[in-house]
């Protein structure tokens, strides 16, 4: 938390630190290298048996976060002897939080006075909350200490089980809130920095660190394996010592209450930033370990593949005689009749999480279409289909979608007392991080095909038929996607929550005879094959055969159709995931999952024939001028340069000699069609002139582009129905 003058870590504390840190890593990094090569393994027998396509149509965004993601003034509480102190603070976008003197020293590259990563920090009410959280004593007490009062009246206060607290103040109140956005936004995107990457290095990891928990009886998933390798690890050993650290408290904790506390949040703190530097280090040094083992690995696994695999098939069912009786009893007694609450519980807030987010596309695509049939100017198009690139990261935008997946607090209760889960923050986390992802891939999507095909367009009429097909595809492709991640995220969880519950009951009876079965793995495979793995792929694949039958039961009842083909199949946690066809969603752009009625509000979609397909009527929550923002003047991305050739000045102006006026028909007057359109149609006849031009008239007016609209009348008159809509001045009739 910044550098300070004193530390309460003396020379003899730091010696058993490095020795109790040496000694974790020893344990291990064993653990560490055993799930690299199986890790591995698996890579190469998923290159052997591929499955085809993700299951996912929309393109993939890699596209990072901006470098600063957020900056301003705040005072900050901090010393050994705490103060208020004001500073310039900037979140970058890998979630770190610095602080200097002034804007100047930051724009200048000075370096900074401190700085600290949001891994594990959790937004609480209080400062009360921060210093006695997880202490046992008398919270009610007054405290005289002055320090509790901040000098502004908007506090913001941020907690960590081992870290000392950030406490930090704003002068307003739009201030606060703006900082508490970003700031529980950076905590979920540093906190799950691990389970987004797609590596089989990622996943090694996890596993070691699973395996490494369940050899000590701990299972499942909790709030101390978020963050990165360094940060996972030492929150691990942090755990282990705090009982030793609270009993040898530092002699120098006195004073008043308050002052004590804090004082033994920033010994915490100390203790906390010595492992994780020692801990950095070693990774760092095995980081260069590590290539050269997974040139051995390559060498050695790729050419006897297939002979490994048969080996751990032949293992694997050896094991499952003897876990196939024991799993089923508790799979029917305890695991199953609990399936489909679980289900609707996980399922509800992604669902309604992801209708949001379909809700804001809509909304955004319409816009930009809006904004690009009233314009003349090629740049708008370009500024428009770049300025969706933010979208995601518009916290204002999509923190109503993020709050869905907080409904998992309260809904999921139970499941601590029932199954042990406390990975509650970790669901939370993964629910968001899939909406975001979501968001980013369809707009990513928008870009690169709005960039493939109008750049083929050689009028603006075909340039703006051209978005509305791309639109159309674009919500397609999102639906699509929307549903195939509602089930991979079901499954996934099912597996979360049941997994650890099931591998906890089964550790008497069945893994304590594991060793039996060492003998049958060959001498020269045994730093690649392990009975745990094989074990533990013997009680999942039983647990998804459960689940995969509880998901097709709840299918059944709510009439989907389970048997419906669906784009693929995909592996989830090593499993075959079931084509349950989750909540439907009844059209691309007919989004309204949520039932609280309150917090919605319904507008009218306007955008083309896709709009006119789902009746217009879409419903959402935010203001008309979060969805209407300009764009961002400070960035201009490059991607759409092809717009440039086909929307050059020449073609994108209206050309009234193009709309053949040389006597074959004749020309309403331009400067009042909109007069003209709204005016009573002179016949009114069933079948006659006036009813086919009322018609015309009508359903322009319901398309919302009924503004400044030229009608050409054909050789034959209307009666025969030669009426044609040939161009617009603000936009085309497509």
């Amino acid at each position: 938390m910044g550098a300070q003058s004193s530390s309460h870590l003396g020379e003899r504390q730091c010696r058993y630190l490095r020795g109790r840190t040496g000694a974790f890593l020893n344990y291990f990094m064993p653990h560490y290298r055993r799930q690299l090569a199986m890790a591995f393994l698996r890579q190469i027998s998923r290159e052997m048996t591929p499955l085809g396509q993700t299951g996912f149509q929309l393109l993939k965004s890699e596209k990072p976060p901006r470098a600063i993601m957020h900056e301003g003034i705040l005072t900050h509480l901090q010393g050994n002897s705490p103060k208020w102190r004001e500073s310039y603070y900037v979140l970058r976008g890998d979630s770190s939080l610095e602080w200097f003197g002034s804007k100047e020293e930051q724009k200048c590259g000075e370096e900074s006075q401190g700085s600290i990563a949001l891994t594990g920090y959790t937004l609480v009410a209080s400062w009360r909350e921060c210093l006695y959280q997880g202490s046992t004593g008398n919270r009610s007490i007054q405290d005289p200490d002055p320090i509790i009062e901040p000098p502004l009246g908007f506090p913001i206060y941020l907690c960590h089980p081992f870290r000392q607290p950030l406490c930090l103040c704003t002068d307003t109140v739009e201030s606060q809130d703006s900082w508490k956005s970003v700031l529980r936004d950076g905590i979920r995107r540093r906190g799950t920095v691990l389970q987004r990457k797609e590596s089989p290095d990622a996943e090694a990891f996890l596993d070691a660190v699973k395996s490494y928990r369940q050899e000590k009886s701990i299972y499942g998933v909790d709030n101390l394996l978020l963050g990165t390798e360094a940060e996972v690890l030492t929150n691990m050993l942090m755990r282990d010592l705090l009982p030793k650290l609270r009993a040898q408290k530092p002699a120098m904790l006195r004073g008043v209450e308050s002052r004590r506390k804090w004082a033994w949040r920033k010994f915490l703190d100390e203790v906390y930033v010595l492992i994780l530097k020692l801990v950095s280090s070693e990774l760092q040094n095995f980081h260069q370990e590590k290539e050269e083992l997974q040139k051995e690995l390559e060498k050695k696994i790729r050419p006897e593949a297939d002979q490994m695999l048969a080996l751990s098939n032949q293992i694997a069912h050896k094991l499952q005689t003897m876990v196939c009786g024991r799993a089923e009893s508790s799979l029917c007694r305890e695991v199953e009749p609990q399936l489909a609450w679980v289900m609707e519980e996980l399922l509800r807030p992604v669902r309604q999480g992801l209708g949001m987010v379909g809700t804001l596309l809509v909304h955004r695509l319409d816009s930009l279409l809006r904004n690009v049939r009233r314009s003349r100017v090629v740049a708008v198009l370009k500024e428009e289909v770049c300025s969706l690139g933010d979208m995601p990261w518009d916290l204002e935008l999509m923190q109503p979608c993020y709050q869905k997946a907080e409904l998992y607090w309260n809904s999921l209760q139970g499941l601590k007392e029932r199954f042990g889960f406390q990975g509650t923050k970790n669901l939370v986390f993964s629910a968001q991080d899939l909406m975001q992802q979501l968001t980013e891939n369809a707009v990513y999507t928008f870009q690169q095909l709005s960039a493939q095909h109008v750049s083929s367009a050689t009028r603006r009429r075909q340039v703006i038929c051209m978005l509305e097909k791309v639109k159309g595809r674009v919500l397609k492709k999102f639906e699509s996607d929307s549903r195939f991640a509602q089930k991979h995220f079901v499954q996934e969880w099912l597996v979360q929550i049941f997994l650890p519950y099931l591998l906890r009951r089964l550790e008497v009876g069945c893994k304590l005879e594991l060793h039996k079965y060492e003998k049958y793995v060959f001498a020269d495979y045994s730093h690649i094959i392990t009975i745990e793995n094989i074990y533990e792929d013997v009680v999942l694949n039983l647990l998804n055969q459960k689940v995969n039958s509880g998901m097709d039961r709840v299918a059944e009842l709510r009439s989907f159709q389970p048997g419906e083909k669906e784009v693929t199949e995909e592996t989830c946690t090593h499993a075959t995931l079931s084509t349950w066809n989750l909540e439907d969603i009844h059209s691309t752009l007919q989004w309204d999952p949520d039932p609280c009625q309150d917090l919605l509000q319904n507008s009218h979609c306007e955008g083309g024939a896709a709009g006119r397909r789902s009746g217009g009527t879409c419903t959402t929550q935010w203001p008309s001028e979060l969805l209407d923002k300009d764009p961002d003047e400070s960035e201009r991305s490059v991607l759409l340069e092809g717009l440039t050739i086909a929307m050059d000045m020449d073609v994108f102006q209206t050309d009234l000699l193009e709309m053949d006026m040389k006597g074959k028909g004749s020309l309403i007057e331009w400067s009042k069609p909109t007069e003209f359109l709204k005016s009573p149609c002179p016949e009114q006849e069933p079948g006659g002139r006036g009813s086919q031009v009322g018609d015309i008239q009508a359903q322009l007016m319901a398309d919302g582009i009924y503004s400044n609209v030229a009608v050409k009348t054909l050789p034959g008159g209307l009666g025969k129905g030669r009426a044609v809509i040939t161009e617009t001045l603000e936009g085309d009739i497509l």
